[in-house]
């Protein structure tokens, strides 16, 4: 299946309390004087290369993290909070002459409500260096009903559209003729970012899906989208700006 990659608004990749104030109404407040949170723009240097490429990334309350970047490559993390820094694990899909290529690692990072600068690591060699630079959207809240309506996607020849309900729950099909159902969910009510779950079912074939997602607004002449990022635990992901 091929990667999905979306031109998103600010960054081309694979794409206010309202309700009350934090610990109020069942919502959950963040842990105090820690970075490491959010949803960022910034760019992704290998070991060695010359250039650098754009990523966009999420890294949820719950040490939960996904980062796409434009060249192709996909990375999920797992992640502890400090005052100034992250730590933890990473599980990273990059295309190849062979096919999709599997890494696996560490990831630190430090920084500030400003953003993150870090690397990723096999063993004791530097695998590539990133800087993220923090986006003010993810402090406003999630709320299933916000993601409610039909939404697509189209890039590379490759398009999907998915229906979503009010209670988060989503049905859809693709250009390959597989269909998909699944839900968002809540992580933390007072900021963007939501967790995904959902199968996608091709030729009598089964996959499980797991990852992020956020809600971009409409900002002056750009729709609202969802960026979508999500992989199947072993050689796929996929990348997309919902619109």
């Amino acid at each position: 299946m091929p990667v999905v990659t979306i031109t998103g608004s600010s960054l081309v990749v694979g794409c206010g309390g309202g309700g009350g104030s934090c610990g109020s109404n069942g919502s959950t407040c963040p842990p105090p004087n820690v970075v490491g949170p959010g949803y960022y723009e910034g760019t992704l240097t290998p070991q060695g290369a010359s250039q650098s490429t754009p990523v966009v990334a999420i890294i949820a309350e719950n040490g939960d993290g996904v980062m796409s970047a434009e060249d192709g490559t996909y990375d999920r993390f797992n992640v502890g909070f400090s005052s100034t820094s992250i730590s933890g694990t990473y599980f990273g899909l990059s295309p190849g002459a062979a096919g999709t290529q599997e890494t696996s690692g560490s990831i630190s990072a430090t920084g500030s409500p400003a953003g993150l600068s870090g690397t990723l690591s096999v063993g004791t060699t530097t695998a590539g260096s990133f800087l993220l630079n923090s986006e003010t959207v993810y402090k406003q809240p999630s709320a299933l009903a916000t993601l409610m309506g039909t939404w697509s996607s189209t890039a590379n020849g490759f398009s999907l559209t998915l229906t979503i309900a009010t209670n988060g729950k989503f049905t859809g099909t693709d250009s390959n003729n597989c269909s998909y159902t699944g839900a968002f969910g809540i992580i933390n009510p007072v900021f963007d970012a939501y967790s995904e779950t959902y199968t996608r079912s091709c030729s009598g074939a089964t996959l499980t899906f797991t990852g992020l997602a956020a809600y971009l607004p409409p900002s002056g002449s750009a729709n609202a989208n969802i960026r979508v990022l999500a992989d199947d635990n072993a050689s796929e992901f996929l990348a997309a700006d919902l619109q």
